[in-house]
């Protein structure tokens, strides 16, 4: 695991000066208003600065858990709930891959993961373990984009330059055709639904039961 630069760890910081700062909050309402889930266990796959967990928690009194594989990210997210004043025993925050999960069986309500898929390297292993950990009726929400709730205008100018770049960069191979319907398949996922707009990519997942 790479050290974080400067640049990396002000990512981290969740404060009015991050660059997503208008958009988390827009992003949380919008799941709130798609998932309708007020309780409950939220889990959200490359945290990072915590800030969509922390904004969903001001809408919801669901128990959120963040997982992350860098630790000075994750020592930032820690900061980051008690500077918006919310209480860090509905936080818990593990150093961990999406491909291993210390997680049960069926024990997560709501997953999450806004921008960390660019760097899963096993799409269909981190497919299968969020299943595993997938309650049933339990939902799950994976990608990299926007809040439908944003003027695209605003979107546009969000966009970081290397989400533009097509193959030439490889953190977007997992946009191209055919690669999110065959890790779906071989994760046994063939329900999913893949959602292509102006406003990102996004996987929803739904585990069949109830919660």
């Amino acid at each position: 695991m790479t050290q974080p630069t400067d640049e990396d760890l002000d990512f981290y910081r969740y404060d009015e000066n991050h660059r997503f700062a208008a958009m988390y909050p827009l992003l949380a309402r919008q799941i709130f208003d798609e998932f309708d889930l007020q309780s409950g266990v939220c889990l959200d796959v490359g945290t990072g600065s915590a800030a969509l967990i922390i904004e969903l928690a001001k809408l919801t009194q669901m128990e959120m858990i963040g997982l992350d594989t860098n630790s000075k990210a994750l020592e930032l997210a820690r900061e980051n709930v008690a500077q918006h004043g919310l209480p860090s025993d509905r936080f818990q925050f593990l150093l961990n891959d999406v491909c291993a999960m210390p997680l049960p069986d069926a024990s997560v309500d709501l997953l999450l993961s806004r921008g960390s898929i660019p760097f899963w390297t096993d799409l269909p292993t981190a497919f299968k373990e969020i299943n595993r950990v997938l309650a049933p009726g339990g939902k799950a929400l994976v990608g990299c984009g926007f809040s439908r709730y944003q003027p695209l205008e605003e979107v546009k100018a969000m966009r970081p330059d290397w989400s533009k770049q097509g193959v030439d960069d490889p953190r977007n191979a997992w946009k191209a055709p055919g690669v999110l319907p065959q890790a779906l398949a071989e994760a046994g996922l063939n329900t999913a639904k893949t959602r292509r707009d102006e406003y990102g990519v996004w996987v929803e997942i739904s585990k069949p039961g109830q919660i």
